[in-house]
């Protein structure tokens, strides 16, 4: 083994180079997609681009799903992956289901649309296994040159705070998802790809050592974030990698060099003010811009001699290991006594707790205390990188709250919007619980719970036949055995930090998880070969039964994207009535809001413009009776009922009328985040009075 890591450590650099180049259209093609969905999904809160990108994802995974059938073998071959497969579209039909039901149907068909787009893109990772079936490397070099120019380009928002397009509100890295949280998710993704890079067998040392830099990059990304929730799962899943994974020794040798250089730029990045404090024009800030632009060059300078300094010290881990490589007997040895010292983080855990002021369980009932205190207000800086508590509390207590009084179907996918200010006594607003398994619990209760376990264990069995039995003490493995546990972990790792964050609303980063998940479904037995032959139309012809399967794919891809496109356009052409309206165009308007109507029939909005435009043509009677179908639509939203009160008010001078609307929107919304529906009752009050 030994003389075979020589023999390739020792091949032509330039080789190594010209065979990577031609070998990385695949890893290119998958982190540029993944990418562009990153910079225009953003956080996946914006209607038009989330659309835009899940179309684009559910016609391209249709596009794979139709190539993989008509592979020559494709009959022959095993499905592997087809109940996980079927799993996930057994949850994406369940959340469709809910708009019948749902508080806010018009929230849920976009949930719909989302989940359809998530379940495709899985079926498409299932389907380029097989179609890509031995090029798994370049999977995980697409997902490791994705995470890193992610990290890289946020960590240059701190470089260069100037640059045009650059927004460095908050000293937090929150480019390009506008949120930080997913930020620091991302970088965490990649860090097992690249313990992949620096610890395999095969390929050039050189490559290798570009293992340590990435390393260091995404550790620093992770920390100026300032997500715990990153941190954490991280930690998780590295815990997992050394356990199951056989190159200890190496990972561990990679992961000091890096975690070295990221403790360098961490140190100096947060002793500087003009880095750790935020910068809010129109406001009073207590550190000048200067100072932000001059610790920004700063930091580029420092971080490009510590990824200098670690790509050397990988060089010198990757000579070290083939000039002197360790015996077998000493590689058993570190490997066993990194497990202790795995193990023995948890006792050490224990015994603090014990030695503290508080005992040991007087410890854990405070840390249980803090975490599930809805009270506690965590400050948006470094220091919250050692803090316990979070908002978060509050969240998902209102989420439970919501589950309680729906526990089996829930409100619906994507009501949590609207049923959370039922309970909280904050003006906060909040679109979503901030945890996997509080959101499903409060939007689709026990059953949509049950169809997301299904679908994990589905998940789990599928991984368990690709890389066999996992145990701690194995033997080194095929290199693809390793590399599918690579991505195992990236999965890990989201779906830990999905536990606690809104991960599965951002298309980007769901987009890594989902590439890995599917893969290593789609895979099967790492130690069978998938003997597929290229995508063959001509032999479709002479199979009706794959020329069906084609068939039926590609029309299921052209309907579910049809019906995600319907919730953008009648959002446009509601926002065009309403455009008419202020111009005091009324027919047009009447005629873009019944457009909007048929578009999206479970959005309330339409029909509240189209009460407006025919109240302006002088058809009160009818007006009114639209602005009742409003409230029939959706009668548990609070907005549909003041939209009625204002309509009442304003519109037909019924001050009576308007205060019971009002009081029922209140009833539903007691702390309206705007106070505009109490604004409204205030006033109400004396006239009804009257």
């Amino acid at each position: 083994m030994a003389a075979a890591e020589a023999n390739s450590g020792g091949a032509p650099l330039a080789a190594a180079l010209a065979r990577a180049v031609r070998c990385s259209w695949l890893a290119i093609t998958i982190a540029l997609a993944i990418v562009a969905a990153c910079f225009y999904a953003s956080g996946g809160l914006g209607l038009s681009s989330a659309t835009t990108t899940e179309m684009i994802l559910t016609l391209g995974s249709g596009a794979l799903v139709i190539a993989a059938a008509l592979q020559r073998n494709a009959r022959a071959t095993p499905l592997f992956g087809g109940w996980t497969v079927g799993a996930f579209f057994l949850l994406a039909a369940f959340t469709g289901l809910s708009v019948g039901w749902s508080v806010e149907g018009s929230n849920s068909w976009i949930e719909a649309g989302r989940t359809l787009s998530y379940a495709a893109c899985f079926a498409g990772s299932v389907a380029l296994a097989r179609l890509a079936a031995g090029r798994w490397r370049s999977v995980i070099a697409g997902v490791l040159l994705a995470s890193a120019f992610i990290s890289l380009y946020a960590l240059g928002t701190k470089v260069f705070p100037g640059s045009p397009g650059i927004n460095i509100d908050y000293a937090r890295l929150n480019a390009p998802f506008n949120y930080w949280n997913v930020v620091g998710l991302t970088a965490a993704l990649g860090v097992p790809a690249a313990l992949w890079l620096g610890t395999r067998r095969e390929g050039h040392g050189a490559l290798a050592a570009l293992a340590p830099p990435l390393i260091c990059v995404a550790l620093v990304t992770i920390m100026l974030s300032y997500s715990r929730g990153a941190l954490l799962a991280l930690v998780v899943g590295l815990i997992f990698w050394f356990v199951f994974v056989p190159l200890r020794l190496r990972s561990t040798a990679m992961l000091a060099v890096g975690a070295a250089g990221a403790i360098i730029a961490v140190a100096w990045d947060l002793s500087q003010a003009g880095l750790t404090t935020d910068f809010r024009p129109g406001f009073a800030n207590t550190v000048p811009w200067s100072a932000h632009v001059s610790s920004g060059h700063e930091l580029g300078g420092i971080l490009l001699g510590v990824l200098i300094g670690c790509a050397v010290g990988g060089l010198l881990v990757r000579f070290v290991a083939l000039r002197n490589p360790p015996s077998a007997e000493l590689r058993e040895r570190i490997g066993r006594g990194l497990l202790v010292c795995v193990a023995l983080v948890p006792v050490v855990a224990v015994i603090g707790l014990a030695a503290s002021s508080r005992g040991l369980f007087g410890s854990i009932s405070h840390d249980v205390n803090t975490l599930t205190n809805t009270n506690v207000s965590v400050p948006n800086s470094a220091t919250r990188l050692t803090a316990l508590g979070s908002e978060r509390a509050v969240y998902w207590r209102d989420a439970i709250d919501a589950w309680k009084a729906a526990p089996f179907v829930g409100d619906g996918a994507g009501s949590y919007v609207t049923t959370h200010t039922r309970y909280d006594p904050s003006p906060l607003t909040v679109t979503q619980a901030h945890g996997y398994i509080f959101q499903t619990l409060g939007d689709l209760g026990l059953v949509g719970l049950a169809f997301s376990l299904l679908l994990a264990g589905a998940w789990r069995a599928a991984a368990l036949r690709a890389t066999g039995p996992l145990r701690v003490r194995s033997a080194p493995g095929a290199p693809e055995r390793i590399g599918l546990l690579t991505m195992i972990t990236v999965v890990l790792i989201f779906a830990v930090h999905s536990t606690f964050d809104f991960d599965w609303f951002v298309p980007g980063a769901m987009m890594i998880a989902l590439l890995c998940a599917g893969w290593v479904a789609g895979r099967g037995p790492h130690t069978s070969e998938l003997a597929l032959g290229r995508p063959d139309i001509a032999a479709a012809r002479s199979d009706p039964w794959v020329a069906s399967i084609a068939a039926a794919t590609l029309a299921l891809a052209l309907v579910i994207a049809w019906t995600q496109w319907q919730p953008l356009r009648s959002y446009d052409s509601y926002n065009a009535a309403e455009i008419a309206l202020a111009n005091h165009h009324y027919v047009l308007a009447s005629a873009d809001a019944r457009t909007a109507s048929s578009q999206d029939p479970v959005d309330f909005w339409p029909i509240v413009w189209l009460a407006y435009a025919q109240f302006d043509m002088h058809h009160e009677r009818a007006a009114y009776a639209t602005m009742v179908r409003a409230v029939r639509l959706q009668p548990s939203n609070p907005q549909t009922w003041y939209q009625l009160a204002l309509f009442d008010w304003y519109s037909l001078d019924e001050a009576k009328a308007a205060l019971q609307a009002d009081q029922r929107a209140l009833f539903l919304d007691p702390q309206d985040d705007q106070t505009t529906i109490d604004s409204l009752y205030t006033t109400l009050l004396p006239a009804a009075q009257t």
